[in-house]
């Protein structure tokens, strides 16, 4: 504590005690030797010798091997396998384009439109019936199309022309006997033919083409006039039902005769359709020569033109021996 007369600590003031003195009756321990290990105090130097580093162990030798248990070799690791390339699809030909939507499509939504026209006038089935006559693969026929003119067609058009010219030029370079003009002119002979024979097939697909339109523009005005008289017996329908017998009965009338107008419309489309198929039949019959380019197939030389190529052998003797003319001596000089 201060007392009135001696100043105030500034530790005190600070918030910290004063530091106690020492005794000045306590003498110092002198057998208490200095601590090595702490560290000396600021501004005084170490008292005592240094302490020398202690010494690291050495490293502990591996154990030997024991001949009651070898060591296990290391694991071969297996090579990753390589995943080959994924081959690349070649971009499919030309083909015929279907209607917007398909033609199956299309029929189904036709067939549809019938049915419930069917369930307001019973007589309509018999239109139905009729018009199922035009059921057909309408996508095949446009995929037979697409067949011949841009595979068959477009096969014969370019790579056989092109392999049948490089043919023709290559026995030119080597071949000097006379033989060799009448190769080529068999081969200017088989490449006319050939142009001859893709312009069918190119005609073949341009037909069989016309014949899926033909059922695409058929299935398309049949669904357009199921659309068109839907509306009509739905009204006829509904007439039927008043509980008037003049109305009733002239809606009854009206809707036969209507039924019966909607079936003769649909047995034209269907002759139509029918005298299209005859024409398209006779062209495909002119183009194929009356299916005499289908039966090639079965050609097969038989009896004694046939050829067994396991017997053939081949003659490696030249076909004529160079035998030098005869010449005669010249005439001395001067005689």
């Amino acid at each position: 504590m201060t007392t009135p007369n001696q100043p105030p600590d500034p530790r005190i003031a600070w918030g910290r005690p004063p530091a106690t003195p020492p005794n000045p009756a306590t003498p110092p321990n002198p057998a208490t030797p200095p601590n090595p290990a702490a560290p000396p105090s600021q501004g005084a130097p170490p008292s005592g010798p240094a302490t020398p580093p202690r010494p690291s162990a050495p490293p502990r030798p591996a154990a030997p091997a024991s001949p009651f248990r070898p060591a296990t070799p290391p694991r071969p690791v297996p090579p990753r396998p390589t995943v080959p390339p994924r081959p690349t699809v070649p971009p499919a030909a030309t083909a015929a384009k279907p209607p917007p939507g398909g033609a199956t499509a299309l029929v189904e939504d036709a067939l549809k439109s019938w049915r419930q026209v069917a369930r307001k006038e019973p007589l309509i089935v018999i239109a139905i019936a009729a018009a199922a006559v035009g059921v057909a693969n309408v996508p095949g026929m446009y995929q037979a199309a697409s067949n011949w003119r841009a595979r068959i067609s477009g096969d014969l058009d370019k790579p056989a022309n092109q392999m049948m010219r490089g043919l023709q030029t290559d026995s030119g370079k080597d071949w000097i006997a006379d033989d060799q003009e009448a190769f080529a002119k068999a081969v200017d002979e088989f490449i006319r033919q050939l142009e001859t024979c893709r312009k069918y097939a190119e005609a073949c697909g341009g037909a069989v083409e016309s014949v899926a339109k033909a059922y695409t523009s058929y299935w398309t005005a049949l669904g357009d006039m199921a659309v068109a008289i839907l509306p009509a017996f739905l009204s006829l329908w509904a007439l039927q039902r008043v509980p008037y017998p003049p109305t009733s009965i002239g809606a009854r009338i009206a809707a036969t005769t209507l039924a019966l107008a909607v079936i003769a419309a649909v047995g034209n489309l269907v002759y139509g359709l029918t005298q299209f198929l005859n024409a398209a039949k006779n062209i495909m019959s002119t183009l194929l020569a009356g299916g005499a380019v289908v039966q090639l197939r079965n050609l097969k030389p038989s009896g004694a033109s046939a050829i067994e190529f396991t017997d053939a052998k081949i003659d490696w003797s030249p076909p004529s021996t160079y035998k030098e003319p005869r010449r005669t001596s010249p005439t001395p000089y001067g005689r």
